[in-house]
């Protein structure tokens, strides 16, 4: 047995209804045992899993519908409003009522992109999630190293940090979030919020235009962006691409007069145990900003 789609259409015409492992088996002619097998095998997590995602993916849509978070549980069939919003923020990273208040747009993954998606070896995986995960890297590098062309950057500081979290600074004129005092949070939410990304939809992306700094946020557990510009100091905390607050503003008492700070750590549920390398961001910036290897630090 190797096709799964009448199960995949299955689910999405019974998404409200609660469904446990013995109905989709019946459904599909064959036992409990073999379904879930093979559904592992085929997609590396247990079916119940799988439907339990997609019911999760379609409360968002309710959720930012301005749906009540009790009435969502219970359209889905979740046991409890504390069950739901467990599942809701063990999957996403943020809990329910941060998702309506802070998500600006979320579309529910089309289902036959996971139709078509299957394991890769573990050797493969590691090593296909290590380069993607340096690729964010170089992603925001780029912006930086684009500043310091134009001139308006003299420094770049790499910081690998525990927990696999990177530090990343320059000390250029800093995102302009503010005009006369007012600060304009839309300009972040348009340049880095994103959605939430289960580690099943990311298998199925192909490849991923790392151009795309909102990709990047939501490929990350965490993300906090800390801006020095005009006598202010702004923040913003990010999980899993969903801004957590709106952003601080404080005076600017620091010795830092302007640049910007990103402060990342990868998805663990996505890149699992996969590390940074000193010597591939080496690397990277020695092939693209040769001239510029002198203003770098990496520590």
């Amino acid at each position: 047995m190797d096709d799964f789609k009448p199960l995949f259409e299955y689910v999405e015409k019974n998404i409200e209804n609660k469904m446990g492992l013995k109905e989709l088996a019946d459904f599909m002619g064959y036992s409990p045992f073999y379904i879930s097998r093979k559904f592992m095998d085929f997609y590396g997590i247990p079916v119940t899993a799988y439907v339990r995602i997609r019911k999760l993916q379609y409360s968002i849509k309710d959720l930012l519908a301005d749906m009540k978070v009790i009435d969502v549980a219970m359209k889905y069939s979740f046991e409890s409003h504390e069950g739901f919003s467990r599942s809701f923020k063990s999957l996403f990273g943020s809990s329910p009522k941060d998702i309506k208040k802070y998500l600006q747009k979320y579309d529910i993954p089309e289902v036959e992109l996971f139709a078509n998606c299957k394991t890769k070896s573990m050797e493969e995986e590691k090593m296909s999630l290590s380069d993607v995960m340096h690729k964010m890297i170089y992603t925001i590098l780029g912006n930086s190293f684009e500043e310091m062309a134009a001139g308006f950057c003299s420094k770049i500081e790499l910081s690998l940090l525990p927990d696999n979290c990177l530090k990343i600074f320059d000390d250029g004129r800093g995102i302009k979030l503010d005009d006369n005092g007012v600060v304009h949070e839309e300009v972040l939410q348009n340049l880095f919020s994103g959605k939430p990304i289960t580690k099943l939809e990311y298998a199925q992306m192909g490849d991923l235009p790392f151009d795309d700094l909102k990709l990047v946020n939501s490929l990350c557990e965490k993300l906090t962006i800390t801006v020095w510009r005009n006598g202010k100091i702004c923040e913003q905390d990010y999980i899993r691409g969903v801004p957590q607050h709106s952003v601080t503003s404080k005076t600017n008492d620091s010795k830092i007069l302007h640049g910007t700070q990103i402060v990342l750590k990868p998805d663990s549920l996505i890149f699992g145990e996969s590390e940074f390398c000193k010597e591939k961001l080496n690397k990277w910036i020695s092939e693209n900003y040769s001239g510029l290897m002198g203003k770098v630090k990496i520590d």
